[in-house]
């Protein structure tokens, strides 16, 4: 593992540590064992990308209920976190 390698999951703000992964054709934040935040329009309130820099993404999310986190993800999770946004 590189140094520039996205550790796809939450480095800062609310739910820290989360992992962030594709399941069953969505992309979910993993918070705990079965508890899970599916992130699509619904539950995502506002996202912007912070950041891009070889294949590592920063992108910040506002969730529907006030909460905000900082995310970190590769290319692969990226595209399918916009997808589900757009």
């Amino acid at each position: 593992m590189g140094i520039l390698d996205a550790k796809n999951k939450v480095i800062a703000g609310d739910y820290i540590g989360g992992k962030i992964m594709h399941s069953g054709g969505k992309v979910v934040l993993s918070i705990n064992l079965g508890n899970m935040i599916i992130l699509n329009k619904k539950m995502v309130a506002a996202h912007k990308i912070e950041s891009e820099v070889k294949g590592n993404h920063k992108i910040s999310v506002s969730f529907a209920d006030g909460r905000k986190s900082l995310l970190e993800l590769d290319d692969a999770l990226c595209t399918a976190l916009l997808a589900q946004l757009f």
